[in-house]
């Protein structure tokens, strides 16, 4: 794509979002449910490492929560579904209520022997613009005291700032349309610009895709191998296929393949994919270029996450 086409989609881009966020029409996901989401999610499938991702260490290490899963919850026989996760936030502090159905089975892992609905109520910290579990508890929590601000998101920052972008935007909008006519006008009519081969597939935008994707970095020190967890929940009522995730690594941290295949996602269902990586030096880095694509309905769509930061000790 030429820079006077990258010109009209950056303000097209832009006014989009500026209309979104001023509207506030941009439906978002509550951080606070989506952590505890994930939680519940990692405890269906006995996944210590990514429950202790959202759990402060200070409250609950990894080995902690994998002794309490096998040994007092016995969660390996015991499913959770029909979740519904109600949260009360003040500033910096939360609680969630989860209520949802426990169905527990006997060796036989299709063989019901019990179900009960069960109540569990997570205290919720936010920590360097990052919500952790802090607590968690079957009997009812106080009210959430808050002890400090949370950073605003960058919606919000957009939206705080759409007096300044606005006309910047529309003046990059006409200006990028104004150069691209004079581009076909000189190419006689050309039928299609380099971007034809993308033409049919209808993008997301990042805030979009945050509702049901999350990339979840694990703890790494230089030389030693670590993780990066995908996770994608499909909340429609079709399959998404041919779903793919891509990333540009740094040179500092060592990846075999960019590219994760998830095959085809049905209705309801989580899935998690997993990037084997190994740093070569301490520090803090990047993982841009983080895409999204699948077809859902018939229909192409693609877009793109914001930077995976990893902390590298």
């Amino acid at each position: 794509m030429n820079r006077k086409k990258i010109v009209v989609w950056v303000s097209i881009t832009l006014l989009l979002l500026i209309g979104l966020a001023v509207s506030g029409c941009l439906e978002r996901e509550d951080p606070t449910v989506a952590t505890v989401q994930v939680y519940l999610d990692a405890k269906n499938t006995s996944d210590y490492e990514t429950a202790s991702r959202v759990v402060d260490s200070r409250y609950q290490s990894k080995g902690y929560i994998m002794m309490t899963w096998t040994r007092v919850e016995q969660t390996k026989n015991k499913k959770i579904h029909n979740v519904d996760l109600t949260a009360t936030i003040s500033g910096n502090r939360a609680v969630v209520a989860a209520n949802y159905t426990e169905i527990e089975y006997g060796e036989n892992a299709h063989k019901k022997i019990g179900e009960q609905n069960m109540t569990q109520y997570f205290k919720l910290e936010n920590i360097d613009g990052v919500w952790l579990i802090i607590g968690i508890s079957s009997e009812p929590l106080p009210q959430p005291e808050s002890t400090g601000p949370v950073k605003k998101d960058p919606l919000d920052q957009l939206s705080d700032n759409a007096v300044y972008i606005l006309p910047a935007a529309l003046l990059m909008l006409v200006v990028g349309v104004i150069l691209n006519r004079k581009e076909k006008a000189k190419a006689n009519g050309s039928a299609q610009g380099s971007g034809g081969s993308n033409s049919n597939t209808l993008p997301l935008q990042t805030a979009q895709l945050s509702r049901f994707v999350r990339c979840m970095p694990s703890q790494m020190s230089a030389g030693n191998p670590g993780t990066v967890d995908v996770w994608i929940k499909n909340f429609g009522k079709q399959p998404y296929t041919k779903l793919v995730v891509t990333a540009a690594f740094p040179d500092t941290i060592k990846v075999k393949k960019n590219k994760l295949k998830f095959s085809t996602l049905e209705a309801g269902q989580t899935a998690k994919q997993t990037w084997n990586v190994k740093p070569a030096a301490s520090g803090k880095f990047q993982i841009n270029n983080v895409a999204v694509a699948f077809t859902f309905g018939g229909k192409r769509y693609a877009g793109a996450l914001d930077p995976i930061w990893v902390q590298v000790a």
